[in-house]
């Protein structure tokens, strides 16, 4: 497994353990979205070329001191220097 696979499975699982807790996650960021950027990390693994697919990940989950938006953000790096 190449590294940028293994940032994948990780924010994967990072965010299928937000949705676990939702209960204790921040107000900002819905259930909803959590699945939204599950959906975009499935499409980033498969394509994996920043010209054919442009994640979005939610405005809402941009902050920077959430550490899921961290990771999101480290990932969408990564996504970018596969190229």
């Amino acid at each position: 497994m190449d590294e940028f696979q293994s940032m994948v499975e990780e924010t994967k699982a990072l965010v299928q353990k937000e949705i676990k807790n939702k209960d204790n996650g921040p107000d900002f960021i819905l259930e909803k979205q959590l699945y939204l950027i599950l959906e975009e990390l499935d499409k980033m693994e498969r394509i994996r070329d920043i010209h054919l697919f442009h994640q979005y990940y939610p405005k809402g989950i941009a902050d920077y001191s959430n550490p899921l938006a961290i990771r999101l953000l480290e990932l969408l790096e990564s996504y970018r220097e596969l190229q």
